[in-house]
Parts: C-alpha cells; sequence; structure tokens
C-alpha cells in the first residue's frame, strides 16, 4: 500500500490479541494485515491500512470490546432495517397496536 500507515496496541495475554484480531476482521479490515507479535510475556498487535482508516482501527484496538460490539450490532441493525423497511415498519405497526390495545385494557 503506497499511503499506508501502521497501528500497534500491546495486550497481555495471546487471548486478548486475538480477539481484537477478530474484531479488527468482523470490522471490515483485511486479515492479512494484522499482524501479532510476542514480545516477552506481552502480544503487540500491530495493523497496516490506509491513512483514512487509521482513527478507527485504533479506536478498535484501543477501545472496549463491548462498545464496540454494540457499535457494530446498532450498525448491522440498521442496515437490516434499510434492506427490509416493509416488515419492519409492519413489525413497528403491530408494536402499535399491541400497546395500543394493553393500554385501554380496563
Amino acid at each position: 500500500m503506497p499511503d499506508s500507515t501502521s497501528t500497534s496496541v500491546v495486550f497481555p495475554s495471546l487471548k486478548a490479541a486475538q480477539v481484537v484480531r477478530d474484531r479488527l476482521v468482523r470490522a471490515g479490515f483485511a486479515r492479512n494485515s494484522i499482524d501479532i507479535e510476542r514480545h516477552g510475556e506481552e502480544f503487540e498487535v500491530s495493523i497496516t491500512t490506509r491513512e483514512e482508516n487509521r482513527a478507527r482501527a485504533k479506536r478498535i484496538l484501543s477501545g472496549s470490546p463491548l462498545g464496540n460490539d454494540l457499535r457494530l450490532a446498532g450498525t448491522q441493525a440498521l442496515n437490516t432495517f434499510h434492506a427490509n423497511r416493509v416488515l419492519a415498519l409492519g413489525l413497528a405497526a403491530l408494536a402499535g397496536v399491541a400497546l395500543y390495545s394493553l393500554m385501554n385494557r380496563r
């Protein structure tokens, strides 16, 4: 890559490094651009990517797994909603009718 840059973070275990590598792959980064190197008892995960993707890669490397997974799940849910608008709107209408009927019970 002519305009590539490298970003890396050190982790205390191989398992933590592999989890971060898998999160990077799920986020769309190429597996062959991610390296895990051992330095004594620690493991360094480095990724080579284009400059415009560097901030996103760094956020995934140093961010919390839960936050990244929630962000990814939200993006996937939004993409699913956009792909199936009629179904999503139908489900929303059904939920509205059910809520209305529950609130009007006496």
